[in-house]
C-alpha cells in the first residue's frame, strides 16, 4: 500500500509540474493567434536574413559580388560527375573526390571533407551531373522540396483529418525550421529524402500496408545511422512486415546497384567508410566541429569542455536510461490504440536524433514528421492542454532555430539538441500516459465503473 501511495504522489507531483506553464502564463495561445506568429516570423526572418541582404549586395557590388556556394550539393554533383567519367570504384578515391568538388567550387580557409554515400546515391546524382551545375541544383532544389512537403502532407493527412489550421501550422513549422530551409534547402542536401521515406512508410501504415512500409523505409539505407532506433523499434513494436519489407527493400537496391557497379563496390565501399570514420570525427569529434551535430554525443563534449570520463559516465548513463525507458514504452504500445501508435514513431524519430552517433544539424528535419505524428495523436486523445504548449514548443523552436545556428558557431555548441530533448521527454511521456489510457485494461475498467 505504501509503495502504490508513493507512485500515485510522484504522478500528481510529475502532472502538477507539466501543468506549471498554464499556471504562469495562462492558457497556451489558440491555433489562429500561432498560425499568425509562425507565418508572421518566417516572411520576417526571410526579409531580414536573406531578401534584405541579397538587394544589399545588387546594390552594392551588382550580381557578380553575390557568392553562394551550395556546399553540399557540391558533393552529390562531384561524385555523380565522378561516376559519369570515371570506373564506379573511382567514387571512393578521396584525392580524385576533392580535386572534382574543388573545380566545381574552389573553398578557400577550409576544405572538402570525403562525401560517404552509398554508390546508388552516385547513380542516381549521375542524372542530374549531366546538366551544368547551377542547372542541377535548381532542378534538384524543386525535387527536394517536393519530397519534404510529400513526406509532411503523407504524415498529416490522416493525423489531421481536415483540420486546415493545424495543417498550416505544420508546414510553416516544417518550412520556416532553419535546419530545412538554409542548412537543407538552400545548401542542396539530400536529407528530405529521410522525411519522404518516414512520411510515405507511416502513411503506408495507416493504411494496413506493413511490407509497402517496409520498402518505403529502405530508402534510408542511404544513411544507415538514420536506422539506428527505427529497425529496433519495429521489431519492439512487433512490426515484422514491416522489417521484412525494410530487409527486402535493402536487398532490393544491393542488387540493382551491383548489377550496374560490380561486386567489386562494395568492398570498395567498406573501406572508405572506415577512412570516413576518422576523418568525420566518428572516432572522437574535434570541438570544432561539434557544432554541426545535435546529438548527445557531440553536445555533451561541447558543453564540459571536452571528451572526459565523467562526459562518458553522463552520457552513458543518459543514453542507457533513455534508450531503456523507450524500449519498454514501445513494446508496450502494441497495447495501446492509433494515438499510441502515432507516438511510438514520433519519440522513435526524436530521439533518433539525439541518441545517435552522426546526427548532423539538416538531418534534424526529421522532427517534422515527428511534429506532425505528435499533434495528432494529442487531438485524438483530446489532450489539448498538452497540444497547445506542444504547438507553442514547435513554434518556438522554428523561430529561434535561425538563431541556434548563429550562437553554435559563436560558441561552438548546437543549442538545437535542448529544444529536441524537451520534446523527446514529452513524447515518451506522452506515450506512456496513451498507452495507459488506449489498452483494453483500462477502458474495460472505465466502462465497468
Amino acid at each position: 500500500m505504501e509503495i502504490e501511495s508513493g507512485a500515485v504522489d510522484l504522478k500528481r507531483r510529475v502532472s502538477d509540474l507539466l501543468r506549471w506553464p498554464v499556471q504562469i502564463l495562462g492558457p497556451a495561445p489558440g491555433l489562429i493567434e500561432m498560425n499568425l506568429v509562425c507565418w508572421g516570423v518566417f516572411a520576417g526572418l526571410l526579409v531580414l536574413r536573406l531578401i534584405a541582404p541579397l538587394l544589399i549586395q545588387l546594390k552594392t557590388g551588382g550580381v557578380a559580388s553575390i557568392q553562394y556556394p551550395p556546399v553540399d550539393f557540391v558533393y552529390f554533383y562531384g561524385i555523380g560527375h565522378i561516376a559519369n567519367q570515371y570506373p564506379l570504384t573511382s567514387l571512393y578515391d578521396f584525392n580524385l573526390q576533392l580535386k572534382t568538388f574543388h573545380e566545381l567550387a574552389p573553398l578557400t580557409g577550409v576544405d572538402y571533407g570525403p562525401s560517404p554515400y552509398p554508390p546508388f546515391v552516385a547513380l542516381i546524382f549521375s542524372v542530374f551531373a549531366r546538366v551544368s551545375f547551377v542547372h542541377a541544383f535548381l532542378l534538384w532544389a524543386g525535387v527536394s522540396f517536393s519530397l519534404y512537403l510529400a513526406g509532411i502532407a503523407a504524415a498529416a493527412k490522416d493525423s489531421f483529418h481536415g483540420d486546415r489550421l493545424k495543417v498550416s501550422l505544420t508546414f510553416c513549422f516544417a518550412v520556416a525550421f532553419c535546419p530545412f530551409f538554409i542548412n537543407t534547402f538552400a545548401n542542396g542536401q539530400i536529407a528530405t529524402l529521410a522525411v519522404f521515406s518516414v512520411g510515405l512508410a507511416i502513411s503506408q501504415e495507416k493504411r494496413a500496408r506493413p511490407f509497402s512500409s517496409g520498402l518505403a523505409l529502405a530508402i534510408l539505407v542511404y544513411k544507415p545511422t538514420l536506422l539506428l532506433l527505427l529497425v529496433p523499434m519495429l521489431l519492439l513494436t512487433r512490426r515484422f512486415r514491416a522489417f521484412w519489407g525494410l530487409v527486402a527493400g535493402t536487398v532490393l537496391l544491393v542488387l540493382a546497384t551491383t548489377a550496374i557497379a560490380g561486386t567489386q563496390i562494395w568492398p570498395v565501399y567498406a573501406h572508405f567508410l572506415s577512412f570516413f570514420g576518422q576523418r568525420s570525427g566518428l572516432n572522437g569529434s574535434s570541438l570544432l566541429l561539434l557544432r554541426q551535430y545535435v546529438d548527445l554525443r557531440s553536445f555533451l563534449p561541447a558543453i564540459f569542455g571536452g571528451r572526459s570520463l565523467f562526459e562518458l559516465a553522463v552520457l552513458m548513463g543518459l543514453t542507457c536510461t533513455i534508450a531503456a525507458v523507450l524500449a519498454v514504452f514501445l513494446w508496450k504500445s502494441v497495447k495501446g490504440g492509433g494515438a499510441s501508435q502515432s507516438l511510438a514513431w514520433a519519440a522513435t524519430l526524436t530521439w533518433t536524433l539525439l541518441l545517435n552517433v552522426y546526427a548532423p544539424v539538416y538531418d534534424s528535419i526529421l522532427v517534422s514528421v515527428a511534429a506532425v505524428l505528435t499533434l495528432g495523436a494529442l487531438k485524438d486523445l483530446e489532450w489539448s492542454e498538452a497540444t497547445g504548449w506542444t504547438i507553442f514548443l514547435l513554434v518556438s523552436m522554428s523561430a529561434f532555430s535561425w538563431e541556434m545556428n548563429s550562437i553554435g558557431v559563436s560558441h561552438g555548441i548546437q543549442f538545437l539538441t535542448i529544444p529536441l530533448a524537451v520534446l523527446g521527454l514529452s513524447q515518451l511521456y506522452f506515450l506512456h500516459r496513451a498507452i495507459r489510457q488506449e489498452s483494453p485494461q483500462v477502458i474495460n475498467t472505465f466502462a465497468a465503473g
